[in-house]
């Protein structure tokens, strides 16, 4: 198996703000926080028709680009201390239809939406057709997750993890998007670890979200200039 040299940063939590809110949700208040939106995704959806783009690595990419930009959604635990990963990269299913089982698969992100597109295709032609649970033969540990469920919409959704004390990457659940007066709407949901993270950095994670869904012809341009 390849292996790959991951860079991280540790955290001096002599001065990190969450100091005790982090010893607090590591002791006796184990929890995680679990929110489901309904994403807009109107003009989203009108500009992947356009451009020829796939529905499902685009929501990925605009994810993977949030979860990015905020160490909150990038941190773990390596050899005891905790750390902030430079960079982390989606793991999302493939589902089968011949055997009804699904793959987890995950691809590189280097912030380009144009390259992600070309990745996932390619990463999905070389192992869609691979039955395994990690059909991919490199493995990472700066990864997040998504999982999607395109047959039906949902207004709750949750994940019951054993052990997550030290779990911190956060976990997305799309479900099957419906209009709705004159809007195209998307169930989903997340999990992320109160260690970490609150609901200010949940509420902020799905505000962007909005945001680049409405304003996602600037972001294509920006890779295009």
């Amino acid at each position: 198996m390849k292996t790959t040299t991951l860079e991280y940063t540790p955290v001096d939590l002599s001065r990190w703000a969450r100091k005790e809110h982090f010893e607090v949700f590591q002791s006796f208040a184990q929890s995680t926080i679990n929110q489901t939106v309904l994403v807009d995704i109107t003009v989203l959806l009108k500009y992947i028709k356009e451009s020829g783009w796939k529905f499902y690595p685009t929501i990925i990419f605009l994810l993977s680009k949030i979860v990015n930009s905020h160490a909150e959604f990038r941190m773990a635990i390596k050899n005891n201390e905790l750390v902030i990963w430079n960079e982390i990269h989606p793991s999302y299913t493939i589902f089968h239809n011949e055997t009804e089982t699904f793959s987890s698969l995950w691809s590189h992100y280097d912030g380009n939406i144009h390259h992600f597109q070309d990745v996932y295709s390619e990463d999905v032609a070389c192992y869609g057709n691979n039955l395994s649970y990690w059909p991919k033969e490199e493995s990472r540990e700066n990864v997040f997750f998504v999982s999607a469920i395109p047959w039906v919409s949902f207004t709750s959704f949750n994940i019951n993890v054993a052990n997550m004390q030290n779990f911190f990457a956060p976990m997305f659940t799309i479900g099957k998007y419906y209009q709705q007066d004159g809007k195209v709407l998307l169930p989903l949901a997340v999990q992320v670890h109160h260690s970490v993270c609150d609901g200010f950095h949940v509420a902020r994670l799905f505000n962007e979200l909005q945001e680049m869904c409405d304003d996602i012809l600037r972001l294509s341009e920006e890779f295009n200039a």
